[in-house]
Formats: structure tokens, sequence, C-alpha cells
């Protein structure tokens, strides 16, 4: 892979209309055994879902103090399931618990929620694929480091892992956005380019993008070089743009193109 990748905002043909849009939202409540409560999912169904089928699932993490309905009601996710036939799971990773488990916020423990007890009920509750390659986890922000949090240290769960714009190196903004509210002194364990070595040898596919005009653009950059000193296969791209909801709305359908395709090259196999 090139160092360095810079391409212009990519359209993935999203063609729609109002009196198209034929996908369904499912707001829901799933109970997390390990923090005792209830937590707000937004699950988004493709046009024509029938029990009697079988679909590939995109988990998206929203950034810093989003939740579950930013992802539908801020891009083009219910079309782009009509799109590309999948089910989107959208949960409240609540206002900054970075997708971990805290060891200073007892309650907060947002990485087995998503990697174990979402996943689970998803697959329970819809007529999901339940193979990691029918899989895939992406996400914004503090969601992007989420999203490759949970994906490195769960491939046996997602088989496709990607960031958008996101914090990846936790460290160098541990002053910043709740980070040392949830996060220890052992960041090593967190920063992702530290973590980066769990991707030897990976089935997973992975794709992060990350804005030229975005705060968060050294620290992909980084990331990205870690992982072609390492060897391991990527997918990573620079757009114009900053750390905003206009960049995101394209870096969603170029992640659920980038996605379908695996899915699709899985089932062939």
């Amino acid at each position: 892979m090139k160092k360095g990748i810079l391409i212009s905002s990519l359209s993935i043909g999203l063609c729609y209309s109002a009196s198209t849009v034929a996908f369904s939202e499912k707001n829901v409540e799933v109970y997390s055994q390990a923090m005792n409560k209830n937590i707000p999912v937004t699950i988004v169904l493709p046009e024509g879902y029938a029990n009697s089928n079988k679909y590939s699932t995109i988990y998206t993490l929203h950034g810093w103090s989003g939740n579950n309905r930013n992802y539908p009601e801020k891009t083009g996710l219910g079309e782009l399931a009509d799109q590309y036939n999948v089910i989107y799971v959208s949960p409240d990773g609540n206002y900054d618990s970075w997708y971990v488990d805290s060891e200073l916020k007892k309650e907060s423990k947002y990485y087995t929620f998503v990697s174990k007890e979402l996943v689970d009920y998803v697959d329970k509750n819809y007529s999901t694929y339940t193979n990691k390659e029918q899989r895939a986890i992406t996400g914004l922000s503090m969601g992007g480091f989420g999203a490759l949090y949970i994906g490195i240290k769960n491939q046996d769960r997602f088989g496709h892992v990607g960031s958008m714009s996101g914090g990846v190196n936790v460290e160098q903004y541990k002053n910043n956005w709740g980070i040392s509210a949830v996060i220890y002194d052992n960041w090593q364990d967190y920063n992702i380019k530290d973590l980066a070595h769990g991707l030897i040898f990976t089935k997973s596919n992975i794709i992060f993008d990350c804005g030229v005009d975005d705060f968060f653009i050294e620290p992909n950059r980084a990331l990205h070089q870690k992982l072609l000193d390492l060897n391991i296969p990527h997918h990573y791209t620079e757009k114009p743009g900053g750390h905003t909801w206009i960049y995101w709305q394209d870096s969603i359908a170029l992640h659920t193109h980038f996605f379908s395709q695996k899915f699709a090259q899985a089932k062939e196999k």
C-alpha cells in the first residue's frame, strides 16, 4: 500500500428520493448484565426484511457526546441499508465511555456490551448471519477508536473493522473529551498504534480514513505508517474535510461499500 494516500471525496452512487424510502427503524432497549441497565439501540432494517432471509450486519459507533440516533438521523443509513441489503446496529455508547470497560468507572462496561451482549442480542432477535465474515464494526471519532479497539480484541466476532476520523491515540488527548475519566495510566493497552501488533496475520479486513483538515489526522497517519511497517493489509484514505457530519456522510457510504464487497467475497468461498 502506498504511503500518504490522498483521494477526493468519494461518491458511492446513492440515488434515492423520499418516495422510495422503504427501510425501517427499530428503537429498542437492550439489557446489559455487565452494567445492570438498559441501553438504547437503533436497528435499521433494509427494505423487504424477512426472517426467511439472512442478513449481514454493520455496527456503527457514535462519537463523543453522541447517542444511538446520530447515524440514523445524520447520515443516509436507511437508504444504504436498502441499497446494500444489510442491517445496521447503532448502540448508545454513553456520552464519553470511549467503548472501554473502565477501571475508573466500574459501571461503564461498553466494551463488554458492544462486543458480547449486543452481538448476542442482535443475532438472537434478528435474522442475521452469525459468522464473523458477515459482521462488521465501524465508528466515528470516539466511536472510530472504539471500533478499532473492539475489532482488534474480537477478531473472532468481527471480520471487518473500520474507523472514520478516529481518536486512535487516546494518550495524546488524555485531558480531553472525558478520556481520563474512563482510562487509567496504562495507555499502551489502549492506543491503537500500540495494539496494532495484534493484527499481524489477521484475517480481518481493515478500513479507516480521516479528513486532511481534521485534528485527528496526524494520529491516523501514524497508525497507517505503523500498519505498513508491520505489513498488515489495510485500506487507508485521506479526503478533503474536517471533523464534521458532511465528511462522515461520505465515509459511511465508503465503509458500507467496502464491507459489502467483503461480505460478498466471503459468501463466494
